[in-house]
């Protein structure tokens, strides 16, 4: 994992597995959903409890890390993995920590938030590797595919897309079987080579949970960078970091936490 990125062009895009369990017991959990029950547009705009556990390859490095929001009001939150209770921070809003999974792993969580404690399991999707396109090109749509060994229960595919005057995301659910996806150019349209920044996509294999209105999320992310200014805008933000926080940087987990860093 890469150190936080300041309020510059940190955090970007992701991967996501969800899991929710009930108020006391694994028993309850709601399984077996499509992604269209994955309510994206609410973790989106923070208008619903979840934790996201993820693991992603990027420049063929692999990174684990755990980012959690409680939406409802609360004073102490302690989280176990497999019996053992991680350490967590808080930024923007969020906790994060450490979370040591791998991909096609099977693990347990309790969370307790006053007092209230949501228990379950939950299996990280098995690995995705994806063919991006070697350049990113303008004027036409942006394909891409992927192989994995067996179906999650759902995809997530992003496109984050940082310029001079703002940031332009996508993000589509996929079926499990799907192995190709292509943005349309007309998310892009207008924007020329000098306005850019860089961009992110990504492919996310997703399995997840639902329950009592809170969403549980873990994955596995394939991310590919194009960089357009000579200038690298993710390098200074490192350089001026003033924490030592294991964030994401990259993937739609670090683009909730861009969001959530602007907002504020």
């Amino acid at each position: 994992m890469k150190n936080c990125n300041t309020i510059l062009s940190m955090m970007l895009i992701l991967s996501l597995t969800l899991f929710s369990c009930s108020s006391s017991s694994s028993d309850d959990d709601d399984q077996g959903q499509g992604p269209s029950d994955l309510p994206i547009d609410r973790l989106l705009s923070e208008d619903i409890s979840f934790m996201v556990v993820t693991v992603e390859v990027f420049d063929d490095e692999l990174e684990t890390f755990l980012l959690m929001f409680i939406k409802e009001d609360h004073q102490n939150v302690t989280l176990q993995i497999n019996g053992s209770e991680v350490e967590m921070g808080k930024m923007f809003g969020y906790y994060f920590g450490d979370a040591n999974v791998a991909p096609g792993e099977s693990f347990t969580y309790s969370l307790n938030v006053d007092g209230n404690t949501r228990s379950g399991s939950l299996q990280i999707p098995a690995s995705v590797e994806a063919s991006f396109p070697p350049e990113f090109d303008l004027g036409s749509d942006f394909s891409y595919s992927w192989t994995t060994s067996s179906d999650p229960e759902g995809f997530l595919a992003f496109l984050f897309i940082e310029h001079e005057e703002d940031g332009i995301e996508q993000a589509d659910l996929l079926n499990g079987n799907q192995r190709s996806h292509t943005f349309s150019r007309n998310i892009y349209s207008g924007l020329s080579e000098e306005d850019l920044w860089y961009i992110d996509a990504s492919i996310s294999a997703i399995n997840f949970n639902i329950h009592d209105d809170m969403v549980f999320l873990g994955g596995f992310e394939d991310i590919h960078e194009y960089e357009f200014s000579g200038f690298s805008f993710r390098e200074a933000a490192k350089a001026v970091s003033s924490t030592g926080s294991n964030l994401p940087e990259r993937g739609f987990p670090a683009y909730l936490l861009k969001r959530s860093a602007q907002a504020d």
